[in-house]
């Protein structure tokens, strides 16, 4: 303890003479106490840009959800005015077919980003069919056939999904042998 004190007292005396001691000039206080103001408004301005911004980005991306998603669209009430099975099919089909695309998209990597762009373009493909296909139905009514070729789109792109999804996953395996075989 006394040790600290000894140090402390010849640090100051070694420091002596060399301390500021001058008066601020006239104002000083002023304008520091303006300057201070200054800062907390600003502080409090970005306090409220900072809380704004993403609350009002998560609302316009909910409001875009909702109204790409929003349940009864003019299509989807068309089919279940026409045939409710046939709306329940698409519904059921299109939760699996949203599963895999999102598992298909979630593997997208430097290796299979060909592969992935490529899925999701044939995906769009198909997609253009199937509305295609909806369109007529409602024009022409429910048929064997429309329905028919309804499911049969829907089953392709699930199949089609899984098909890249093994192949993502044999891009994986091939790249974890090749590493391994690096290393030794």
């Amino acid at each position: 303890m006394d040790n600290e004190k000894e140090n402390t007292n010849n640090l100051f005396a070694h420091l002596n003479g060399q301390w500021d001691t001058e008066e601020p000039s006239k104002g000083h206080h002023d304008r520091f106490l303006d300057r201070l103001e200054g800062s907390k408004k600003k502080k409090k301005k970005g306090l409220l840009l900072r809380l704004a911004m993403p609350t009002a980005a998560a609302i316009l991306i909910l409001f875009g959800i909702w109204t790409m998603y929003k349940p009864g669209t003019d299509e989807n009430a068309g089919i279940a005015k026409v045939s409710p099975k046939v709306q329940e099919t698409q519904m059921y089909f299109a939760g699996i077919i949203q599963k895999e695309l999102a598992k298909v998209e979630k593997e997208d990597s430097p290796e299979t980003k060909m592969l992935v762009k490529d899925a999701l373009l044939r995906m769009d493909a198909l997609e253009k069919d199937y509305d295609k296909i909806t369109k007529e139905m409602l024009a022409k009514g429910e048929n064997k056939q429309l329905i028919h070729a309804m499911i049969t789109n829907l089953q392709t792109r699930i199949s089609f999904l899984e098909d890249v999804l093994v192949k993502i996953e044999n891009i994986k395996k091939l790249k974890q042998n090749y590493n391994e075989n690096n290393q030794t």
